[in-house]
């Protein structure tokens, strides 16, 4: 039986392997981060939309009979929030897509616009629906702030 007995310390080791995961990950920039991020999300929401858009709509407080009637319509932010992280998703990847994430933070400002102003007539209610239009309007900030940072990159 032979045991391993190390000629230096665990964390010398560690330090001086270049099989390390540390050395091997490439480091993201915070704005590729951010981009890459704000992407994901974006599919993730889209794909929600698209899967259960009544449900979708119904976490904006409207009854289900008006849910099942603007399900087109959810559908169609489906297919926008897909593309729109799609194409961050790839930019981020290579360093750009300063132009889809600003496409991105223009519809999150609609978003948040239109959200706040059903909020005001009674269209939609509730603080989920609050919390939602101020997401927006937060990721429609962080997006621009994403995209002046990967336009300085390039």
């Amino acid at each position: 039986m032979s045991l391993f007995i190390p000629s230096r310390g665990v964390a010398e080791d560690y330090v001086m392997s270049s099989d390390s995961v540390l050395s091997r990950r490439p480091f993201l920039p915070a704005a590729q981060a951010v981009a890459t991020g704000i992407g994901a999300a974006r599919v993730a929401v889209g794909v929600t939309f698209m899967v259960a858009p009544i449900t979708s709509v119904r976490v904006l407080g409207m009854d289900t009979a008006t849910a099942k009637r603007v399900t087109h319509l959810a559908r169609m932010a489906a297919v926008r929030d897909i593309a729109l992280g799609a194409g961050a998703l790839a930019g981020a990847r290579r360093g750009e897509g300063a132009g889809w994430l600003l496409a991105g933070a223009g519809a999150d400002a609609a978003d948040a616009a239109l959200i706040a102003s059903a909020l005001r007539t009674g269209k939609a209610r509730g603080l989920v629906a609050s919390g939602i239009a101020l997401g927006a309007l937060a990721s429609a900030a962080v997006g621009v702030w994403a995209a002046s940072g990967l336009a300085r990159r390039s």
